[in-house]
């Protein structure tokens, strides 16, 4: 049995989506003159690896907190697209795998080209690569990109069409070191009541019925 971390490492360097909240971790209580160390951490809910919740673009969707935690643990399916060359993952690339089960993680380029800074050119699920994948009945979908939509696209189709056929979107993965294949997931986001969304620590475990 192998366990991969897919998720960033959080620190003030991390990367963030433009617009979103800045991440700070600083202590509040500190040995020895304290008797413990202790730390105040801020963080927007959209912060490196997270998952989104329909309320994140439809007013009335449901938070995060509405989802039971058996939704965000189970087989998966790794689907590498890292060797094209595109702007985006569209249907006509899907088709060509093999997509077993209702949790389904996409790597593109965007793992090997890393995540030390935000690239406003990242690969991105097009509009008819949400369609397909609702088809197929996929339930919870990731990318390797700070978003799964194309940057500052509108109207944004891609999320309105997953979130509002409650198909939940992980996004901020690292699969550079994940072959495709299936795996079993397991990405349980905190529990935060009515939050569009929630930082997740997301792990793949290979060789886990062995």
């Amino acid at each position: 049995m192998k366990v991969y971390d897919i998720s960033y490492l959080l620190n003030e360097s991390t990367p963030i989506y433009p617009g979103n909240a800045n991440f700070s971790i600083k202590r509040v209580q500190n040995m020895p003159k304290d008797s413990s160390n202790s730390s105040a951490i801020t963080m927007g809910s959209h912060f490196a690896t997270h998952i989104d919740a329909p309320v994140h673009v439809i007013e009335d969707g449901k938070g995060i907190d509405k989802f039971p935690i058996d939704r965000f643990v189970g087989k998966c399916d790794v689907l590498d697209f890292s060797v094209l060359d595109t702007e985006s993952i569209d249907k006509k690339d899907l088709e060509k795998k093999n997509i077993k089960n209702n949790i389904v993680l996409i790597k593109t380029k965007n793992s090997i080209r890393g995540f030390d800074i935000f690239h406003e050119d990242f690969i991105y699920l097009s509009d008819s690569g949400s369609d397909y994948l609702l088809s197929k009945g996929v339930k919870l979908v990731g990318i390797d990109g700070p978003s799964i939509k194309k940057f500052r696209y509108h109207p944004d189709y891609v999320h309105n069409n997953l979130l509002g056929n409650d198909c939940l979107i992980a996004e901020g993965l690292n699969l550079l070191e994940v072959l495709q294949g299936e795996y079993f997931f397991l990405g349980a986001p905190l529990n935060f009541e009515g939050s569009d969304a929630s930082p997740a620590r997301i792990i793949l475990i290979e060789d886990f019925y062995e």
